[in-house]
């Protein structure tokens, strides 16, 4: 049973959910929560795609770069973005599409389906429909700079071995990721995982798009694991922005083992400290896009150190870069808890 008090918000109703501490993952009481709450989602879903992106990130291992278009950009990362930017704010606000900015993105194509967490210990999130791309969406809020610096270079918190439970395709692989991370994920994973799942048979979608920014981005990747695991004959999409390194060597090849082509696809910009840490042992998946002085740009492969891409940033750039975590982005979107009217 879950160690948590969880707050889900869908509707008109209210649900307070509470189980002891983290521990193996119990679909039983949050199943039938989801139930009750996804049967009442109506729609088709469909997959949303990028090809131009899909087919840069085609060849495996290749250390080339691209130069993304402003249009490709927008098409790929902007839907995302809005949700992420959404899931900083609290679930009233979020329901009542009262919290500025970020809920007038969304307001006129966007169903909310369920909203969950605290915003301390379990952050907020997000799961919704979105009518503008008939897409299930789950996104994850983050945390302040300083904040995810400090819980990624925890020496406390070192790579422990991933749930093979959750994610069975990694079971013989030796895949660690960060233990705050996974924790922090075991938290929500059953109500993401239920809902997801009731939204589908709900609604016959075909698709489902995770995304975040920052721990949120962590999140994401984990979430989207967990779902290409446990559900089929459904497009998987993961989406993220300033996401630390999550895992070791092995998680980093899972990552790309679990998705084909465009459908990982992470960005960094400018000289945003986050992405560098942990600093040692960890290593990012492929799939980056990185936004520089000059635009933006696909780095093909894992740790890609051309010119372009967020390895390829000075040091001394990165050391005093902790704005750029926050954004903007691009098209002037900002993440964090300022952009929430309330």
């Amino acid at each position: 049973m879950l160690a948590t008090a969880l707050i889900f918000v869908s509707f008109s109703h209210i649900f307070l959910v509470v189980g002891a501490a983290p521990g193996p993952l119990d679909f039983g009481p949050l199943h039938d929560i989801a139930s009750n709450l996804l049967d009442k989602a109506g729609g088709i879903i469909s997959a949303e795609s990028n090809d131009a992106l899909d087919d840069i990130f085609e060849a495996s291992g290749s250390k080339a770069t691209t130069i993304v278009s402003p249009s490709d950009l927008t098409t790929a990362f902007s839907r995302p973005a809005y949700f992420s930017r959404a899931a900083y704010c609290s679930a009233a606000a979020v329901m009542a599409f009262s919290c500025g900015a970020p809920c007038d993105a969304l307001v006129d194509s966007v169903k909310i389906l369920v909203t969950g967490g605290l915003g301390g210990l379990i952050p907020r999130f997000i799961i919704a429909h979105d009518n503008s791309t008939n897409s299930i969406v789950v996104a994850h809020q983050g945390t302040d700079p300083s904040s995810i610096i400090s819980i990624a270079n925890d020496v406390e918190l070192l790579l422990t071995p991933i749930d093979t439970e959750v994610f069975p395709s990694a079971a013989q692989k030796n895949v660690l990721v960060h233990s705050g991370f996974l924790d922090t994920f075991l938290r929500t994973a059953p109500i993401v995982l239920s809902a997801v799942k009731h939204g589908i048979s709900a609604t016959g979608a075909t698709s489902v798009v995770l995304t975040g920014h920052s721990l949120g981005a962590t999140l994401a990747t984990l979430d989207g694991l967990m779902l290409n695991d446990a559900l089929t004959n459904v497009s998987i999409r993961t989406i993220t922005f300033g996401s630390p390194r999550i895992g070791n060597q092995a998680f980093a090849d899972f990552v790309d083992a679990s998705f084909s082509n465009g459908s990982y696809l992470r960005m960094t910009n400018k000289a945003d400290p986050v992405p560098h840490v942990p600093p040692v042992f960890y290593v990012h998946a492929q799939g980056e896009v990185h936004l520089g002085e000059g635009g933006a740009m696909a780095c093909e492969g894992q740790e890609n150190d051309s010119a372009g891409c967020a390895d390829g940033v000075g040091l001394l750039a990165i050391a005093t870069g902790i704005n750029d975590h926050t954004g903007p982005y691009f098209d002037d979107i900002s993440f964090g808890q300022d952009q929430c009217l309330i």
